[in-house]
């Protein structure tokens, strides 16, 4: 080694194996106290029916809905994110005249839980009546906050006006 003093090369050799050793405990006591986001996924399928006041009448409505959701949990098993993924097809009719109408849904559904807000993005309604084109269209993306109210909308979602019903289902059952 030179001129390089004995005991200097050795006091840097020790260092290093110590700092080596020091961050080799460190990572694997991180490691070990650490632990993996974890998540669950539930699938369901189910029928639904109801009927809704449009005044002159009373429409009723029955149909099958099918989704997958998947919960994503923290460290100390708080849930964080959920995201589902929804599909549905319904009939409403008009029991007075018998018109009826075919509802589509595809949509899927982002919960952030710790921002507490709601993302609703995709076709939460669409029916199209033979010869008269779409008669209900709810479609886009909307993000709901903490209390109930959208903070961003973007598409038609007519939920968030009060007569909704009226202008669209209550109007494609008329």
């Amino acid at each position: 080694m030179g001129d390089r003093p004995k005991g200097a090369s050795m006091r840097r050799a020790r260092v290093i194996v110590v700092g080596v050793a020091i961050v080799a405990l460190a990572t694997a006591a991180s490691a070990a106290g650490v632990r993996q986001r974890t998540s669950e996924t539930f699938t369901f399928s189910d029928p639904f029916s109801g009927s809704f006041d449009c005044g002159a009448f009373t429409a009723t409505f029955s149909g099958h809905d099918k989704g997958r959701v998947t919960t994503w949990f923290d460290a100390a098993d708080d849930p964080i994110v959920q995201i589902g993924r929804i599909q549905s097809t319904e009939t409403d009719v008009n029991p007075s005249t018998g018109k009826s109408i075919d509802v589509e849904t595809s949509l899927t559904v982002h919960i952030d839980f710790v921002a507490g807000t709601t993302t609703l993005t995709g076709v939460r309604n669409l029916s199209t009546d033979p010869g008269h084109g779409v008669v209900v269209q709810h479609v886009g993306r909307v993000v709901i906050g903490p209390d109930g109210d959208p903070i961003s909308l973007s598409g038609k979602y007519a939920e968030f006006d009060a007569a909704y019903m009226n202008q669209d289902f209550c109007a494609a059952l008329a």
